[in-house]
């Protein structure tokens, strides 16, 4: 199942956060960084493949785990970085909006080759109260994240996540969810799909995509612009010059997220995960 309400781990409280100006900083906890880089690679490791199917991959095919698993995590050093980034978006947004229990797909699972990104927006999310009768307080939340875990003068990760954001908020969260709502119905022909829960996420996807039908109504839209940053790098980055447009309806928060060692946090992650 590529949609799961749980929340397998707790990791905002490794995090000090803050509000500077126009950001919302979450740095990581020096001393936390061993603790923290531990309970990420069976989580990433689901992200892209669920228990079930790997090792049915694995007793079919006469293979092994490591073998697998080398078909489809990323071994392209700027595909690794995206897909790290724009997994801790995930579980991030799902810990902050925990009480709308909020949740999306683990789109990792259906990308089309391993050192690709996944495509459309970078993370969506949704939340419904009531399956049976829509409101106003439906919740969709989209974010772009940006990673600079390497010295580049050029590279602006702040600027580059709010440039996506406007994009989601513009045009690709419509394209993302009907892509979402296609890959739903996919799901729904497999042999072993959970049928009720699949056809009940079609109709939460038409939900926000009909949202001028009667019966479905308005809804509230969050965009996030989410930068990953080496530690070192902090203190320049969000001193840069930023543009937000001016769009109308447009609800955008800019993240900023700092932690040390930034290259060697995702390099490892993405070593590990073939261990566990």
């Amino acid at each position: 199942m590529i949609f799961d309400l749980k929340i397998n781990m707790e990791i905002l409280k490794h995090f000090e956060i803050n509000k500077e100006n126009d950001f919302i900083i979450f740095s990581l906890k020096d001393e936390e960084w061993e603790t923290f880089i531990n309970i990420l690679p069976s989580e990433y490791k689901d992200c892209f493949i669920s228990k079930t199917d790997l090792e049915s991959r694995i007793k079919t095919l006469s293979s092994t785990k490591e073998k697998e698993l080398s078909e489809i995590l990323p071994t392209e050093g700027n595909i690794k970085s995206g897909d790290f980034g724009e997994i801790l978006t995930f579980f991030l947004f799902k810990e902050i909006y925990k009480k709308q229990q909020i949740d999306g797909p683990k789109k990792w699972r259906w990308k089309q080759d391993q050192n690709m990104p996944a495509p459309y927006s970078d993370v969506i999310l949704f939340s419904i109260k009531n399956n049976d009768k829509y409101s106003k307080d439906d919740l969709i939340i989209s974010a772009e994240s940006k990673m600079k875990a390497t010295k580049d003068k050029r590279r602006h990760p702040i600027q580059l996540s709010i440039d996506g954001a406007i994009r989601d908020h513009t045009s690709r969260i419509a394209k993302s969810l009907s892509w979402l709502r296609k890959k739903y119905k996919d799901e729904i022909v497999n042999e072993n799909s959970e049928k009720d829960k699949l056809v009940q996420l079609v109709k939460n996807i038409n939900r926000f995509i009909e949202s001028e039908k009667p019966e479905h109504g308005e809804y509230v839209k969050k965009v996030k612009a989410i930068a990953f940053v080496e530690k070192d790098f902090l203190a320049d980055e969000k001193v840069k010059t930023i543009n937000v447009p001016d769009e109308a309806g447009l609800d955008l928060e800019i993240y900023i997220v700092s932690i040390k060692d930034l290259q060697k946090m995702y390099e490892t992650v993405f070593s590990e995960i073939p261990k566990i």
